[in-house]
């Protein structure tokens, strides 16, 4: 507690979301019929806690009467009662804005020090109800210069009067004030960083949920795609050539089984794509669909993380063409930091910027590189990812 107290006073956590700089470090907050300034929400603002530290002032009982008249006693009485009166009243202070608390607090700080007219440097001896009214009412932020400047005046009215009692009273009151306003300080820490762990929470799930989401577009974009096109050939060579329908639908079989592997893959978090394989299943759907297909004959050595961002290039952009581009030739040219799928189909338009090439343009960004959807030359569409180049605006959005 000391050491954290130590690290507060000199760099104090700064304010998170949620919290409110200006509120009392005990205000507690209230239900929709809780109004401000009534007993229902001053109850819980630390009355009680104020009440009990009034008990401490029986101990000036027997020095009342000590050295005054009746009309010194009768003072020294009606000081007592307004000096309860006020520190108990800080508890409806709590919702007021800080500028208000700060001027009660001040306020009441005087009414101690003035009591020096009637008790002399024993005044002293109230010291640690203004620290306490300091933490629970003004934020840490402030409080520290204020309980670190009330503890140095105490002092200072014991050395000019010669005593240590109130040298003694402002280290007591320095050590009350720090270590309320130190829990206190620590516990909207707390519930700042518990506040933090949900907001984390909440966008982890998110997060998952936009992988997930993406994923089996990708993963059922592309094997329906696949699906359509074999099974549209095998019962074109149904009744000419039944041999090789079979063995179109058997692949239509082995895509159906590879499409709900990957399902279940994508939501257990296990997926793995890469980019040899999906240019081989690529080759395959652009020949099934009737489209020359003009792939690398061999790939450059990649990493697994930007084999697998070009591979879901590759799966996309494939799908995109065989679904809209009407092209007769695709071709997929690779290196190590770029991958480029291009057609010579009806090139980019808006049927073709759908939620697949945002998705994409996100795992790209990701990576830390762009996507850049544009008219290839000569017709057609380029859909280029580049891992060497800064973010900037698409020349056709996805």
């Amino acid at each position: 507690m000391a050491r954290s107290i130590l690290n507060g006073l000199l760099q104090p956590a700064p304010f998170g979301p949620g919290d409110d700089p200006e509120a009392a470090p005990w205000a507690l907050p209230g239900g929709p019929t809780d109004l401000p300034y009534r007993w229902r929400r001053v109850r819980p603002n630390l009355f009680l806690t104020y009440l009990v530290g009034i008990v401490f002032l029986v101990f000036a009982i027997p020095t009342i009467a000590v050295g005054v008249g009746p009309v010194g006693l009768g003072l020294r009485a009606g000081y007592l009662v307004v000096f309860a009166t006020a520190y108990v009243g800080g508890a409806w202070t709590t919702d007021a804005p800080l500028w208000l608390r700060s001027c009660y607090v001040a306020g009441f700080t005087g009414f101690v020090v003035s009591g020096a007219l009637l008790w002399g440097w024993e005044f002293a001896n109230f010291g640690a109800y203004p620290a306490i009214l300091t933490a629970t009412l003004i934020p840490w932020h402030q409080a520290r210069f204020a309980l670190l400047g009330w503890a140095l005046a105490l002092s200072l009215a014991g050395l000019l009067g010669g005593l240590w009692m109130p040298v003694l009273i402002a280290a007591l009151s320095l050590g009350v004030g720090l270590g309320i306003a130190g829990w206190l300080e620590s516990s909207r820490i707390r519930r700042m960083l518990e506040r933090s762990q949900t907001r984390v929470a909440m966008l982890t799930v998110a997060a998952e949920r936009a992988r997930i989401s993406r994923d089996l577009h990708d993963i059922l974009g592309h094997s329906l795609t696949a699906i359509t096109i074999k099974s549209s050939l095998a019962a074109r060579l149904a009744d000419t050539e039944p041999s090789a329908a079979k063995e179109e639908m058997a692949a239509v079989e082995a895509i159906a089984r590879q499409a709900l592997s990957d399902v279940r893959a994508t939501v257990s978090g296990l997926n793995e794509i890469r980019l040899a394989t999906e240019i081989a299943s690529a080759r395959s759907v652009l020949l099934a669909a009737g489209i020359d297909a003009r792939t690398p004959a061999a790939l450059p050595a990649l990493s697994d993380a930007v084999s697998e961002l070009f591979g879901y290039v590759v799966r996309e952009s494939v799908t995109n063409v065989v679904r809209h581009a009407e092209a007769t030739w695709c071709v997929i040219d690779v290196d190590e930091h770029r991958v480029e799928v291009r057609d010579d189909g009806v090139g980019p338009g808006k049927e073709r910027a759908g939620h697949g090439l945002k998705g994409l343009a996100e795992r790209v960004a990701t990576a830390g590189g762009v996507i850049e959807i544009a008219a290839a030359p000569g017709g057609g569409t380029s859909v280029r990812a580049d891992l060497t180049s800064s973010p900037q605006p698409n020349r056709s959005a996805p």
